[in-house]
């Protein structure tokens, strides 16, 4: 059964199952991928995936904050994700302190090449944050939060062709910047 996001939201606050559960269905994929780029650095998957049923958990009881007049619910639902991966952060960050005496480098240049993955993910990001505004919301819907191109080329009222081009570009453009520079 397909809902439209008032009929999902009404659902909810009626405590329908079917509701909920289509809720994770059609929102998982997305919200997962957020909490991933929050928390992929310091936690393992089943500690993300822990947090992304947190945050269907915290949207099933919630759901009465939720107004539809002043905001979409999956943007809502991304909004509840971004606070509860941050508090995992938060958490992760005060118990995994570790002695220097038990820290040891085992290989350089895995340091080394994590540091220039790192200022090549910067360097990406920055490049990104160049392109005008909907090539930027194209690029991060595509490559950040893994929307297909044919839901893209909807939204914007563009057609596979030229959101492909525009993808294109974009890599073209992050490729020249790393280099070249």
């Amino acid at each position: 059964m397909e809902y439209s996001q008032s009929a999902l939201v009404e659902g909810i606050k009626n405590r329908d199952v079917v509701a909920y559960e289509h809720m994770i269905n059609q929102y998982t994929k997305i919200i997962y991928c957020l909490a991933y780029n929050i928390l992929s650095q310091s936690l393992k998957k089943e500690d993300i995936e822990e947090c992304v049923s947190d945050v269907f958990l915290d949207a099933w009881m919630k759901i009465h904050e939720f107004d539809q007049e002043k905001g979409n619910f999956r943007t809502w639902l991304l909004i509840l994700t971004k606070y509860k991966a941050l508090t995992y952060k938060r958490k992760r960050k005060v118990s995994n302190v570790i002695g220097m005496e038990e820290f040891e480098i085992k290989d350089g240049y895995n340091l080394e090449k994590q540091f220039f993955l790192r200022q090549d993910q910067e360097k990406i990001i920055e490049v990104i944050h160049s392109f005008n505004k909907i090539d930027k919301e194209i690029f991060f819907r595509r490559y950040f939060f893994g929307e297909k191109i044919s839901d893209l080329a909807k939204t914007f009222h563009l057609s596979r062709a030229a959101i492909d081009n525009r993808l294109l570009r974009g890599r073209k453009v992050i490729k020249e910047a790393l280099n070249y520079e």
